[in-house]
């Protein structure tokens, strides 16, 4: 016979008497951090992320022009990713917080008015994300401005 790491208590299970006693005792213990190093200057960083965030701003400076996102991600989808992102902070930072049609506000979307595909490689980020080109819009909003605002511009009727 052991006794329970937990309670004490007698029994046959080598650790602990029941689930309970063992969940008690291992939510109790302090987990470990996973922690590793910055790729560039070895300061100790969280497990999830490569770079510490002094080098993470040097590696991609706040203004660059979508040619130079495209060449950082190797790829056109992960720039504009980069591009959204960043169009989702300024969008926070400005409060935007409601669809700009309806006023819903429990989810909301950044819709640019001009397509980030539609814009030369040489312009810069800020003015892809430009207050002027960004429209907050609920995920209603945003489909009806993406799809039927097209359908009226080509004058094709609606897409099927």
């Amino acid at each position: 016979m052991n006794n329970c790491t937990y309670c004490n208590i007698e029994t046959t299970n080598p650790k602990f008497c029941s689930k309970s006693c063992a969940a008690k005792y291992t939510n109790k213990t302090p987990k470990r951090k996973k922690t590793k190093v910055c790729k560039t200057c070895s300061t100790k960083i969280r497990s999830c992320v490569t770079y510490c965030s002094i080098c993470w701003e040097q590696k991609i400076p706040s203004d660059i022009t979508l040619g130079d996102a495209i060449y950082i991600k190797h790829h056109k989808s992960s720039a504009f990713a980069l591009v959204r992102s960043r169009a989702r902070q300024i969008a926070k930072d400005n409060n935007m917080f409601s669809c700009e049609n309806c006023n819903y506000s429990k989810h909301v979307e950044i819709a640019h008015i001009k397509p980030i595909s539609s814009f030369d490689k040489n312009i810069l980020l800020s003015v892809i994300n430009s207050l002027s080109n960004l429209k907050a819009l609920c995920p209603n909003c945003h489909w009806e401005f993406d799809n039927l605002s097209s359908c009226l511009d080509s004058n094709q009727g609606p897409k099927h």
